[in-house]
């Protein structure tokens, strides 16, 4: 009896849902309109809900752009990420920020048009280069830190959740390109006063405050530029294990060491750099502001030149190769 005289009640209910999500989804373009003007190509990457390709202007110009196709099904209940990184796209404008030209709203797909890189993803790159100093290493930590903090000054304030190697791209092939910061699928829009609580991000990357989930903000991005600039340099992860469950516990504790067979070369300045993004209480560590100031970033102190490169592509050979780094989320 209970059941039959629910049933209509809930279909309603039902119907107000998909009436609102269909609302929020009407589309705007038909696929022709995006083929008109971009040829679509080979794949460039995958991820969970999207692919990216390459897109290249049928005008004369013939200008390639990257197209990130984000399949409207696979997202279903999480219609609000998609608003956000669309939201964020539209306002960011960066140079170590990968940016959107313009996007086509289909109605089973989203199409964001955006920069075309041809430099590939940070770690892949350093495995391929055959030289890797310091030198280097702070030139990329510098415009990791400057992207980031733009993003945490706007209004409100951009916390990008899912900062690792394969969000971070080289703009072009040459010794010395930009490193860009790109995909914004877990981003979120917060104030100051405004703690996130979701948990999120990619598990050897997570903020501990994130784990103990006590609500968080923008220093969880802090936390993650520290752990790649701590792989950057010796090609293995501050914290690492097999098991989720215990590498979230060892991330918690904050405990960490430099292998000397490792970090020999390496200089002490760095070193306490890392020492200090790595806080596990937030507001211990140090900022974005801070980051950029120290000496070791600046070029204020002497940065050894030794070629890093062979030890550092042993230990990403092996460490990250074996074991996933797919998203985390709850």
């Amino acid at each position: 009896m209970s059941t039959a005289t629910n049933a209509p009640q809930k279909k309603g209910i039902i119907s107000k849902i998909a009436g609102s999500i269909k609302r929020a989804y009407a589309p705007k373009h038909a696929k022709t309109d995006i083929e008109r003007r971009y040829k679509i190509g080979k794949e460039l990457g995958s991820g969970n809900f999207a692919v990216v390709k390459l897109a290249t202007r049928r005008d004369s110009e013939g200008k390639k752009y990257a197209v990130k196709i984000i399949n409207k099904e696979l997202c279903a209940g999480k219609e609000d990420m998609i608003d956000i990184e669309l939201t964020v796209l539209k306002q960011v404008d960066h140079p170590h920020i990968i940016g959107m030209h313009e996007h086509f709203d289909t109605p089973d797909k989203l199409y964001l048009i955006l920069d075309y890189v041809e430099g590939g993803e940070l770690f892949d790159r350093i495995v391929d280069e055959g030289n890797f100093t310091e030198v280097d290493a702070s030139r990329i930590m510098r415009q990791m830190t400057e992207a980031i903090q733009y993003l945490h000054e706007q209004d409100p304030t951009i916390v990008h959740r899912d900062l690792k190697p394969e969000n971070l791209l080289f703009r072009s092939s040459t010794s010395t390109a930009d490193i860009m910061v790109t995909d914004f699928g877990l981003a979120k829009l917060c104030t100051p006063e405004q703690a996130l609580k979701t948990a999120c991000g990619t598990p050897n990357y997570v903020a501990p405050e994130i784990l103990m989930q006590k609500g968080y903000g923008k220093e969880v991005d802090i936390w993650s530029l520290g752990v790649i600039l701590y792989i950057l340099l010796c090609g293995y992860p501050p914290f690492y294990d097999e098991s989720d469950a215990q590498l979230f516990e060892l991330i918690m504790k904050g405990q960490f060491e430099f292998d000397e067979r490792y970090w020999s070369d390496i200089s002490k300045d760095v070193k306490g750099l890392i020492v200090n993004i790595l806080k596990v209480d937030p507001e211990q560590r140090i900022t974005s502001y801070q980051i950029l100031s120290h000496p070791w970033i600046t070029g204020e102190v002497s940065i050894p030149k030794v070629n890093l490169s062979k030890s550092i592509s042993k230990n990403l050979k092996k460490t990250l190769g074996a074991k996933g780094s797919e998203p985390h989320v709850e």
